[in-house]
């Protein structure tokens, strides 16, 4: 199985970037996909990942300052301390429970892949994630989360995609998202 890359991280984050400065002044309130979030908040549960992550690869804690980041300041300070060295190799806690530095540059790139989606199909943007990457993620979070129990899982109930969906809607599908209707 692959493994994600800082690089693979960079880029979607870069593509996420584009999605959020995408975001028209009167979306910001509108709901998305995650039923739990809107827009801004989404944005922000995503700013608050980088941090949580950041903090546990760096044993600082997180400040006002790094919570009130924007997400690009926030994706800088995650990947300079992912690419510290050792740093994929350490075990650090993140909500999810303890994992390896490599884990948490997949739960971090899984994580921006879906949300992502949400945030577009929010706004009414194209995702443009690249596939490969996609698939990849898809391949390592499917065998993850069978047998997960139910309050462990860190998204919803996984509900069916047609098997002809294009990887993004598969790997959503997976994470509880309804792709059509």
């Amino acid at each position: 199985m692959t493994t994600a890359t800082v690089d693979q991280l960079t880029a979607t984050a870069e593509r996420v970037d584009r999605l959020i400065a995408g975001i028209k002044p009167d979306q910001w309130s509108e709901p998305t996909p995650c039923p739990e979030w809107d827009v801004q908040a989404l944005v922000s549960h995503l700013v608050l990942g980088n941090a949580m992550v950041t903090s546990a690869l760096t044993a600082e804690p997180m400040t006002f300052r790094t919570l009130r980041a924007g997400f690009d300041e926030s994706v800088e300070t995650l990947t300079a301390a992912l690419r510290r060295p050792g740093a994929l190799d350490r075990t650090v806690e993140v909500p999810f429970g303890r994992v390896s530095g490599v884990l948490a540059v997949h739960l971090r790139l899984t994580e921006l892949l879906v949300h992502g989606w949400d945030l577009a199909r929010a706004t009414g943007q194209p995702t443009g994630f690249a596939d490969d990457v996609v698939e990849q993620e898809l391949a390592h979070t499917a065998p993850m989360l069978t047998g997960m129990p139910g309050d462990r899982r860190p998204f919803a109930a996984p509900v069916t995609a047609e098997p002809a969906a294009p990887p993004l809607d598969r790997l959503a599908a997976l994470l509880g998202r309804r792709t059509t209707g």
